[in-house]
């Protein structure tokens, strides 16, 4: 990928640190000297999933698709966009929650391409604090979260229930951590959330380096200022925020913190937690 140039993923299992990696991105990007507005991030991407943007380019009906068919959909989809920002000099930013993972057809999921059309970069966060976050973002009780974080077949949305989003393939935690990071068609830069809450400034530094985006270290110590949590918890207290799950109680921005499964979990769902994450987890530091 030329510096600077090319698509980028951002990929994450839910509740990892996805948006806050987004806003960091953007207030790294921006030109202006006041924090990026969480609801109107201004960083160049498109959506694999939003049914009005895909109907608008494909002139097909989704409600009329099979899961199958929409998912390869969305996967010609994805090596289309992909090709098309391996000729931009400016990157091309898409979020996904999906797992790296093949169709029934032998399709990629995330499209056909070339290594070095595209990077990603991929944060990952300690699999009983996303059960916690995951459970008050969809309100969820906490033993069902656990129940999706562990389920091979997991889609977000339900795949019964039609939204304004077509369904992403997340699979369980484990293999969606493991998949992205034993893939080998798109070069990844894994970022640990907890990593980036204790040392913001380098960790986010070392992911901007290896996108080949050439920042002053002022930039980035910038762009963690203005994507502190208790900025965007400030926005979304005067303006809410939109990607919030329709009736949702909590806010989006909670809280933000590591490890704060200690005071929420049981013994019993964090032992099942770990009985079956538990090789992937030691593998990334949490355990």
């Amino acid at each position: 990928m030329p510096p600077g140039g090319g698509a980028v993923w951002l990929a994450s299992f839910p509740k990892s640190g996805n948006t806050w990696l987004r806003l960091l991105l953007a207030n790294v990007l921006s030109n202006q000297d006041k924090p990026v507005n969480i609801n109107s991030i201004p960083l160049k991407g498109r959506s694999l999933v939003r049914r009005t943007y895909i109907e608008d380019v494909t002139l097909i009906d989704t409600d009329l698709l099979t899961l199958d068919e929409a998912l390869l959909l969305r996967s010609r989809m994805a090596a289309v966009i992909i090709a098309e920002a391996s000729e931009d000099e400016n990157p091309l930013f898409v979020k996904t929650h999906d797992a790296y993972c093949t169709l029934p057809e032998c399709e990629p999921l995330l499209g056909r391409h070339n290594r070095s059309a595209a990077k990603a970069l991929y944060i990952v966060r300690d699999p009983r604090d996303v059960v916690v976050s995951l459970a008050s973002h969809m309100s969820y009780p906490i033993d069902e979260a656990v129940r999706r974080l562990c389920m091979d077949d997991h889609f977000i949305p339900d795949v019964h229930v039609v939204t304004t989003h077509l369904p992403q393939h997340l699979q369980s935690w484990s293999r969606h951590v493991t998949g992205w990071n034993d893939q080998t068609d798109v070069p990844v830069h894994v970022i640990r959330y907890e990593d980036l809450r204790d040392e913001p400034v380098s960790v986010f530094g070392a992911a901007v380096a290896f996108l080949g985006l050439e920042v002053p270290r002022t930039k980035i110590e910038q762009a963690v200022r203005f994507s502190d949590f208790a900025e965007l918890q400030a926005q979304e207290a005067q303006n809410d925020f939109r990607e919030r799950p329709p009736g949702a109680t909590a806010p989006f921005f909670r809280k933000g913190r590591a490890s704060g499964w200690v005071d929420v979990l049981t013994k019993q769902q964090s032992a099942q937690i770990v009985a079956t994450h538990g090789d992937a987890m030691k593998r990334f530091g949490y355990l």
